[in-house]
């Protein structure tokens, strides 16, 4: 069940690989539509009423108004166990600072801190994407047994390992300039990177950052403060299916990850894929990619400043083997331990877990009275 992307009225069902879709109506827009509505909170108890289907377990989707509500009335009447999810730190000083303009921050911060903790204790299990979270739950009351640790994957499969030639010639990107390769949504932290990539070009004019995703205008303003527009290559919206060949153009990878609250609380799922396409990542060390680098030799921690970055960013492509070897370990890592399906099948055997710790509780709880 999730909310309509324009739909204010009406609820629309389809299949999907083999799962039934509810698409709910919202009257808010933009990045209101994010759990906030009444009208959509009760169009999904009324929908949930209604529903005759035998279902085993609910996992909620973080904690907002329209996805607690509607489970917690559910649950009234049907003895099944509940499991929420927490895949950032928005409130109390996370990601709300950054996301959002200061007005919001002052009006909305407490009821944002209120959704994200104040159900975790009454779930049956909650899964965390970051190990900070799952602190932060404990620290809440919530037992270290109903925590179940399942950070962002990737896709073996689709993100193959291939050579720097063999996706330049499919691109038509020169083999013998420097490319390193930057993916996110959010496009936030982009001072250290273009800050970097200043001083890269120093030593290599021909270097290129290839940029996938909608940028915006805030990649452009970086750019040209740092006078390295002619070292962009944009590669505005790619296909899911086509991505790898363009992120595999890359040399190497570059993740920004300041040491600040939401980074702490989060994991970039980009991450899984750097892995999985068999190059090293020049990181920050923060939070779990702090442990990730430090544990396994899929890159080089550098600190949050251009003068560090750029510099591990050069030792790189001035070291090939040195590379190489790196991205060997990266792309086992990605398929011994970020595999999607491995990930899947951790989770449903915490769901398995999560069931019969219920039922034994209502077990428990019948013979007692």
């Amino acid at each position: 069940m999730l909310i309509a992307d324009h739909r204010k009225v009406g609820i629309v069902e389809s299949e999907w690989d083999g799962v039934h879709i509810i698409e709910t109506p919202d009257l808010l827009w933009g990045r209101l539509r994010s759990g906030w509505d009444l009208w959509d909170l009760v169009n999904r108890i009324m929908y949930l009423a209604r529903d005759k289907n035998p279902y085993d377990i609910i996992h909620c989707f973080e904690t907002r108004p329209a996805t607690i509500y509607p489970a917690l009335n559910y649950l009234k009447h049907h003895k099944i166990p509940l499991v929420t999810d927490w895949i950032d730190w928005f409130g109390r000083g996370g990601l709300i600072k950054i996301l959002r303009p200061k007005w919001y921050q002052f009006l909305f911060g407490p009821l944002e801190t209120y959704y994200e903790e104040a159900f975790r204790r009454r779930a049956d299990g909650l899964t965390v994407i970051s190990t900070a979270l799952a602190n932060r739950a404990i620290d809440l009351g919530v037992s270290k047994e109903k925590i179940c640790y399942i950070p962002g994957g990737t896709f073996p499969e689709l993100f193959q390992y291939r050579t720097l030639e063999e996706c330049r010639q499919k691109i038509g990107i020169s083999p013998v300039i420097p490319v390193i390769g930057f993916c996110s949504d959010s496009f936030i932290d982009t001072e250290l990177v273009f800050g970097a990539l200043a001083n890269v070009v120093k030593k290599y004019p021909s270097v290129k950052l290839l940029v996938t995703g909608s940028p915006g205008k805030n990649i452009l303003d970086q750019a040209l403060k740092f006078g390295v527009v002619d070292n962009l290559y944009l590669t505005g919206y790619v296909p899911f299916e086509e991505l790898p060949w363009y992120l595999g153009c890359a040399d190497l990878f570059i993740l920004p990850f300041p040491n600040e609250v939401y980074n702490l609380g989060r994991w970039p799922n980009k991450m899984g894929d750097y892995l999985s396409l068999g190059r090293p990542t020049v990181a920050n060390p923060v939070g779990d990619i702090k442990t990730l680098f430090e544990n396994n030799d899929v890159g080089i921690l550098a600190d949050f400043h251009p003068d560090d970055f750029s510099k591990k960013i050069i030792y790189l492509l001035e070291n090939q083997e040195v590379s190489v070897r790196l991205g060997s370990k990266a792309r086992k890592v990605a398929t011994t331990v970020y595999d999607w399906k491995i990930l899947i099948r951790k989770l449903e055997n915490f769901y398995f877990d999560t069931l019969k710790e219920f039922e034994d509780k209502q077990i428990y709880v019948k013979r007692n009275g």
